[in-house]
């Protein structure tokens, strides 16, 4: 047997970018962060595929295709993930061996499953033995079939200390046995140097993992878990736990296994769906009921390992658990790690006290069952209404503490996930969020970016902008320093002015009383038009696109203005000993003092050079933003808030850059952007005039 290790497939990983590799066979577009293409996995008419470069995943919302490259991959040439690996490696030009496997821990895991296999059969006829006449009355009074009972291996554990360590001592090398049977969670070590059974009257289910070969029909035992008989007191007062399992060991991890999975393999790839219920019973009757894509998670929760293994396995999810609190709580829990993910989950919750292990064995309960099934609702809506529930949120009733806190809530742990997916996911959540609270679409979205841009400012290192790049004007030594807001929590950097901040402005420039935070005109304050005024010296090149966004024969302070006019009609920056205003040479030498000192903060020559676009597409946000609210107000216009939507994402993305101003002048001219910071139409006009003349 042969694998290949962990590093040598992310190096292949790396050097097949999945936007590249899907690109040979499908005609890719770009839209926003993602491309779009046919699915080549059905016959498609409309782009269905989406390809996330940052993810390194591709997905069809048609026909539910989806994984990453070496999944597209094996899918296109019906491969095994090694043969795929091959192919891709031979692509990139990588040379590729197989490594075999160390011998000696080779030798090992087999010692290790020839044991736990014999263990097994060991419980088996513990069970058939009159020692367990009590563990089969159990399992017949409560159910279950022969066949079931075969099928997933049941065995039994008889009571007492010493059956079988017992056993264990007439092996070949006694001590050697009993020491492997403790490092397997087996027995357990006592005093001097002995042993004592860990699994004590209990009936044993098998933990099965599929495996090839010989054993691929049985699978291969790699651990056991054990519920307590109750059929004898091992010590007064002492109530034994229901339910044990075996520690992790050489061949068991517990975040990589689901209980019933190898039993029910077969329906489980046929219809890339699973139900993932809570207990070992409840898997084997769901399996004796036709329910065999029912599995259970070892341990006490779901994890992000667990969520990542069934990803890659399956396209649905049926969350089902029991109607207490316990169970809603770990069913919010399953629906925040699946967010996110490409998995469709529904959450089934069940009647307060209705076992599902006993629903089915019940008359009429596989129609019961079924019917659970059938009413699932999906994840996003049982979370949605899970956050109300715990906060009693009611629409129009609650306070606005309630409100405010409800808010952040449904940002941070429903769309914050979500917005990763791309717009739509997003939409979806802001459409269900607005329907069960009864806000406005726009203001929940509003909300969202607000709560998003605020966390992302409490992230940033010092003297960084937004999401850790260097941004204009943000650093210490600046020539504006940071102040901090009303809220501790919060900071405000030079260039990140907005709703709720505070002013910092340039010395002896007061803040305009009639521009409020958010509107228009607080696009003009004196802080932002000498940030604008500094970046057209940072680099000229820039400087009709952005006067065409924020016309200066708006803007507020008298120098900047007089000087901003000054570069339209001079067509660029004039040189400081040609301009005969002793005020307007002032205000550049000074302006152009604190570029200095900037500079000497940014010793990366390219780092300086990403300021100007980089500003340049935080301003394009804002206002593609206010454009995108303006449409949402109205109620129409779906295909160009969706436009709008694909623009911002391609913005914010951390490998977008301007390579050239004309590329603004395309934005700008395309979302009819120029308006929106004009007082007029007519004044817009003039200005493009003055601008081309």
């Amino acid at each position: 047997m042969s694998i290949l290790e962990n590093e040598d497939r992310e190096r292949i990983r790396d050097a097949n970018p999945i936007e590249q590799v899907v690109g040979k066979y499908v005609d890719l577009v770009q839209k926003g962060r993602v491309f779009k293409g046919l699915c080549p996995f059905h016959d498609d008419s409309n782009p269905s595929m989406d390809v996330d470069p940052d993810r390194g995943t591709f997905k069809c919302w048609a026909c539910n295709e989806g994984g990453d490259v070496f999944a597209f991959i094996q899918k296109r040439y019906n491969l095994d993930f090694l043969e795929a690996m091959e192919h891709l490696a031979q692509e990139a030009g990588i040379e590729f061996r197989r490594r075999p496997v160390d011998p000696e821990v080779a030798a090992q895991r087999d010692k290790d499953l020839e044991m736990l296999e014999w263990v097994t059969e060991w419980f088996i006829r513990q069970l058939e033995s009159p020692s367990g006449k009590d563990a089969r009355e159990n399992l017949k009074k409560r159910g279950f079939r022969q066949d079931m009972i075969r099928k997933f291996r049941i065995g039994f554990a008889p009571p007492g200390f010493d059956s079988l360590t017992n056993t264990l001592k007439k092996a070949r090398d006694p001590e050697a046995a009993m020491k492997q049977a403790c490092e397997l969670g087996l027995l357990k070590e006592g005093r001097e140097g002995t042993y004592y059974d860990a699994f004590r009257d209990r009936i044993i289910f098998p933990i099965i993992r599929p495996a090839k070969g010989q054993a691929r029909e049985t699978g291969e035992v790699i651990a056991f878990g054990g519920r307590h008989l109750g059929s004898g007191v091992e010590k007064p007062g002492l109530t034994p736990a229901k339910y044990i399992n075996s520690p992790e060991t050489r061949v068991y991890s517990k975040g990589k296994v689901l209980y019933g999975y190898h039993q029910g393999l077969d329906q489980i790839r046929r219809g890339r769906s699973l139900v993932l219920s809570e207990g070992y019973t409840d898997v084997i009757m769901a399996h004796q009921y036709g329910f065999g894509n029912t599995v259970a998670v070892l341990g006490t929760a779901l994890t992000e390992e667990g969520v990542q293994l069934i990803s890659r396995k399956v396209d649905r999810v049926d969350l089902l658990f029991d109607g207490d609190v316990a169970g809603k709580k770990a069913a919010s829990k399953c629906c925040e790690l699946f967010l996110g993910t490409e998995v469709e989950v529904r959450v089934v919750i069940l009647e307060s006290g209705v076992d599902p292990c006993d629903l089915l064995s019940s008359e009429g309960g596989k129609e019961a069952y079924e019917s659970f099934l059938a009413a699932g609702i999906s994840s996003l809506e049982f979370l949605i209404r899970d956050i109300l529930e715990q906060h009693e949120f009611e629409p129009g009733v609650s306070s606005m503490r309630t409100v405010s806190r409800v808010r952040k809530e449904l940002s941070r742990r429903v769309l914050e996930p979500l917005s990763d997916m791309g717009q739509i996911p997003l939409e979806e959540a802001v459409r269900r969020i607005s329907v069960e609270t009864r806000w406005s679409e726009a203001s929940i979205h509003q909300d969202f970016l607000a709560d998003r841009d605020q966390r992302i400012a409490r992230r940033r290192p010092e003297g960084r902008g937004s999401a850790g790049r260097v941004g204009p004007g943000n650093f210490d030594g600046g020539p504006v320093p940071m102040v901090e807001d009303s809220s501790p929590e919060t900071e405000v950097i030079l260039g990140d002015y907005g709703p709720g901040s505070s002013y910092v402005g340039e010395p002896g420039v007061e803040k305009p009383a009639d521009a409020s935070p958010g509107s228009p005109e607080a696009a003009h304050d004196p802080e932002y038009e000498h940030i604008m005024i500094k970046m057209v010296l940072r680099d000229e090149s820039y400087y009709r696109p952005l006067f065409r966004i924020h016309p200066p024969e708006r803007w507020r302070a008298p120098l900047h203005r007089e000087l901003a006019l000054l570069v339209l009609s001079q067509r660029g920056v004039p040189d400081p000993e040609e301009v005969s205003s002793s005020g307007l040479k002032s205000l550049i030498l000074d302006i152009l003092s604190f570029i200095s000192v900037e500079d000497e903060m940014i010793p990366d020559p390219d780092e300086r050079n990403l300021l100007v676009p980089q500003y340049m597409a935080e301003i394009l946000v804002t206002e593609l933003e206010r454009k995108r609210h303006q449409l949402v107000l109205k109620g129409e216009a779906r295909d160009q808030i969706q436009s709008i939507n694909d623009q911002i994402q391609t913005l914010t993305s951390s490998k977008f850059l301007f390579d050239n101003p004309s590329q603004v002048d395309e934005i700008i001219n395309r979302f009819e952007l120029e308006s929106l910071g004009s007082t007029s139409t007519q004044k817009s006009e003039e200005q493009e005039r003055t601008i081309h003349e």
